[in-house]
């Protein structure tokens, strides 16, 4: 088997330890169905509800995507504006961890007061818990370069927007791309609280009328949904940097984003 086999193979197990860890407590205590439900139980019931998932994974989907891009667009835009000027570091600093510091789940009632229930919410959520990470690591990128490179570049008398171009955008993409990887999996947990706090459709929105009902098959399998799509963005950005970024690991991702 090789290397690359080898890699895959560990999440598979690891996945498979987990369900029958779960399963045997579940053989062993015999817990009722709403305290904890088995495997094939919380299967049957993410079959039976299959023509109403589209809708609702539809609409997460489109909150974490979309609050995900926004979040990338701001960062992006808030890191060049903070490493272009100490002006803009100055003023934008203690703004930006006085933001970081307020727990966003706090937020999520006003910000439905103020855009309603729907999407707009969800994303503005989404943005608020994935945009931080997003402007660190790309500030940090954009102004981590090795003295000595500066220096050649001062040598040779090279523009500013030669070092950018040349230097410091090839030097800032990985700590981009961890970034992004931070930020997606807190955009799909933003997308998920502001379903909590008020939505009438979403995974998150399942995950409360179901624990409402007493319905744990249901809130299990929909967990299991929000996972799936969060490791699906997650795994997306990964491939991506291995494409741009092919002298960089990629597979120190997680790590990077622990």
């Amino acid at each position: 088997m090789g290397e690359r086999a080898r890699q895959a193979l560990w999440p598979v197990v690891s996945f498979v330890a987990v369900l029958a860890s779960w399963q045997a407590i579940v053989w062993l205590l015999a817990p009722p169905p709403f305290l904890l439900p088995s495997p094939g139980r919380v299967l049957t019931r993410l079959i039976a509800f299959g023509p109403d998932w589209p809708r609702h994974i539809l609409a997460t989907v489109q909150a974490i995507v979309l609050g995900f891009l926004v979040a990338v667009l701001f960062g992006v835009t808030g890191a060049l504006a903070v490493v272009a000027s100490d002006r803009f570091r100055q003023a934008l600093t203690p703004l930006l961890v006085t933001l970081q510091i307020i727990p966003k789940i706090a937020l999520a009632p006003l910000i439905l007061v103020w855009f309603g229930l729907g999407i707009v919410s969800k994303i503005t959520v989404a943005f608020l818990v994935a945009f931080f990470p997003v402007l660190i690591n790309t500030a940090v990128g954009l102004v981590q370069i090795e003295p000595e490179l500066l220096d050649l570049t001062r040598a040779i008398k090279a523009r500013r927007s030669w070092v950018f171009l040349r230097v410091r955008l090839p030097n800032s993409l990985p700590y981009f791309f961890a970034g992004l990887r931070i930020a997606s999996t807190l955009a799909v947990i933003g997308a998920v609280i502001a379903e909590f706090v008020g939505s009438d459709v979403g995974l998150g929105y399942l995950i409360v009328v179901a624990n409402n009902q007493l319905d744990t098959p249901l809130a299990l399998a929909s967990i299991a949904l929000v996972s799936i799509l969060g490791l699906a963005l997650y795994g997306l950005l990964v491939a991506v940097e291995r494409l741009v970024t092919p002298w960089a690991r990629a597979d120190g991702g997680l790590k990077a984003a622990l």
